[in-house]
């Protein structure tokens, strides 16, 4: 029998570096046939340039078995299958079928597209949440005329979300193709008949999630899954397993029924309720809440409507096959699915936290759990082998997963010599974070380092307020283009920032990670300070107050390694790229109950306080760069 080792050779050999060797990539290789072997559970920590997905993908082939990989990102998914998974099959010298699953919202429905088609301006009006059918409708359409795979993602760029929900549907509404005039032609499931035949299902976290939620119906029977970026995975999971209702989604309901019922008075109901809903929520953003009598009171009127709504839905009789019949079908499943998510609402228990998120003009009021290990030990540990990876997995995820406490977390380092690439950088001569003049010498050293870096800049805060300062101060004093979330779509903003190499980047928490910035473009990343999550966050304090006196160090410590070294491996994602690490936060380098902590979770960067030093070093990569 061939070892991983050759095999992983076979492959490597195809690769542009001529099958250079990497020792993380062979003993992650070997450690994931042997789970497969053991049918157990191996997480393992792969740094930049181990070459993951190969580590995974040689012994999944070359077990011939049925495997699941779930990533956290689009763009990995499109990696993994346009990529990967056939030169590794190449490699193998055998064939593999793979295919990438989304949930339905993701495809358009044709039979939504049809109604709004027919409908008239007023129906349409009501459709697209009050606003006139547009230019983006007309685009949508011609593309529903020629796409193969109905994806959302082959739209660019994406039409508005709000044209975008008036043509597709969520799990919460569809009937199912059988049950559907356009059932014949759906593309979800299109895309669910091709991934039950395929070899390897490639998916997001957020959907295998509500696979384990809906007890394995989304998804075929698979002997191997693999979590990609793994440590997203306990706060997916939290959200996919639990609950959510908001006035948005009763009013959403309300426009389906107005679609099929005369009796007005049923949709008015459920616009009541969403407005009480909204009322009793939004001085509430961000808290847990009580199940006051108020609160009760709203929960059960909307039920109740709910009820209404479904009873008199069954008394509708349209044509079988129609439009209207199809329209009843959708508004039914989502009563359904609201009034069902009511009750577990109302039934939480001490192991959930209900909250409310949003904002103050959209509330949403959930239900998570604060502990997804006992899921996961119901319905994933010990049915199929398992692999957890990331470039980053906290010690702490051990406990947050459900695992035994013996689990020890696979290391495997990075081909990458970091000392020579780059430094990791902290100024002691800054105030201290709680400090009023922080934010200002933040900017300051941030203007200083990047004249030097001659832009090249990815500037990573906590806070949206911090990043905007930063920006208004930034385009005033330098004369390098300044980029900020926000102000284009994100794959638009990174585009840009790629086509000048010149410029800067202004982001917060979504660019800290999944994000890839290979070359010249970036060789200064800098982070405004240390990212602990807020005090006020409803379930990281739920899971702070189930872990008590340990609460600092099972579980806002590991979330800010983690953050910090996703941030920081921004930086070198190739071998010939070098830079600077800035850690504006003299905590990183002073606070001693926890800075190693965080240095450990860190790339071995060259470690410095020398701002001199640093600003050479920048001015040396602009000269070589220019």
């Amino acid at each position: 029998m061939v070892s991983i080792h050759t095999q992983l050779g076979r492959v490597a050999h195809q690769l542009p570096t001529g099958g250079e060797d990497r020792p993380g990539q062979r003993e992650m290789a070997e450690a994931v046939d042997q789970t497969i072997t053991d049918n157990s559970v191996l997480l393992v920590e792969a740094g930049t340039g181990t070459g993951k997905s190969f580590a995974y993908l040689v012994p999944i082939i070359a077990a011939d078995k049925r495997a699941v990989i779930a990533t956290a990102t689009i763009a990995l998914q499109g990696q993994v299958v346009d990529h990967d998974i056939p030169l590794v099959a190449s490699g193998l010298e055998t064939e593999v079928s793979s295919a990438i699953l989304k949930g339905r919202a993701n495809y358009i429905c044709l039979q939504r597209l049809v109604e709004l088609e027919r409908s008239s301006h007023q129906e349409q009006l009501q459709l697209l949440a009050g606003k006139a059918p547009g230019p983006e409708l007309n685009r949508v359409k011609k593309w529903a005329e020629t796409t193969t795979s109905g994806d959302k993602e082959e739209l660019d760029p994406s039409p508005p979300a709000g044209v975008w929900r008036a043509v597709s549907v969520g799990a919460d509404e569809c009937p199912g193709a059988a049950r559907c005039p356009s059932g014949d032609d759906c593309f979800s499931e299109r895309a669910r008949t091709i991934a039950t035949q395929a070899d390897i299902i490639v998916t997001n976290h957020h959907y295998y999630g509500l696979n384990l939620a809906s007890d394995g119906a989304l998804l075929p029977d698979h002997d191997i899954v693999v979590f990609d970026e793994a440590h997203h995975l306990p706060e997916v999971l939290g959200a996919t397993c639990g609950t959510e209702l908001s006035g948005n989604r009763l009013r959403s309901l309300g426009r389906k029924v107005r679609a099929v019922l005369t009796d007005d008075e049923v949709a008015l109901g459920l616009d009541r309720s969403a407005i009480d809903l909204d009322n009793l929520l939004r001085d509430s953003v961000g808290s847990v809440v009580e199940f006051t009598t108020d609160l009760v009171s709203v929960l059960t009127n909307a039920r109740d409507r709910a009820d209404r709504v479904i009873n008199s839905l069954k008394k509708a009789k349209p044509p079988a096959g129609s439009d209207t019949a199809a329209k009843v079908e959708r508004a039914q499943v989502g009563a359904t699915s609201i009034a069902i998510g009511i009750d577990q609402l109302i039934e939480a228990s001490d192991s959930d936290v209900v909250w409310v998120d949003g904002t103050e003009s959209s509330p949403v009021l959930r239900r998570t759990p604060i502990d997804v290990g006992d899921i996961l030990e119901d319905r994933l540990w010990g049915e199929r082998a398992v692999v957890l990876t990331s470039a980053t997995l906290p010690s702490g995820l051990v406990p947050q997963l459900g695992l035994e406490s013996s689990t020890e977390i696979l290391r495997v380092g990075s081909p990458f010599d970091f000392a020579e690439l780059g430094l990791l950088y902290c100024p002691l001569h800054l105030p201290e974070p709680r400090d009023p003049l922080a934010r200002q010498a933040v900017r300051d050293e941030m203007i200083t380092l990047i004249t030097a870096a001659g832009g090249r800049t990815l500037g990573l805060f906590t806070s949206a307020s911090a990043m905007r300062e930063a920006t208004e101060q930034l385009r005033e004093e330098l004369d390098f283009p300044v980029l900020m979330q926000g102000e284009k779509p994100k794959p638009a903003l990174i585009e840009a920032f790629k086509a000048d190499p010149s410029s800067v980047l202004l982001a917060t928490l979504s660019f800290w990670q999944g994000v890839d910035l290979p070359g010249d473009t970036l060789t200064l990343v800098t982070i405004d300070r240390l990212p602990f999550p807020r005090p006020d966050e409803p379930v990281m304090q739920a899971r702070r107050d189930q872990a008590g006196a340990a609460a600092f160090r099972t579980i806002d410590l590991p979330r800010a390694q983690t953050l910090l070294a996703q941030a920081a491996g921004r930086l070198v994602r190739r071998k010939d790229d070098r830079g600077v690490v800035a850690v504006l936060d003299t905590r990183f380098a002073t606070k001693k109950s926890y800075r190693w902590d965080l240095i450990n979770a860190l790339p071995p960067l060259k470690r410095t306080k020398d701002q001199e030093e640093v600003l050479e070093f920048l001015r040396s990569l602009d000269e070589a760069g220019s």
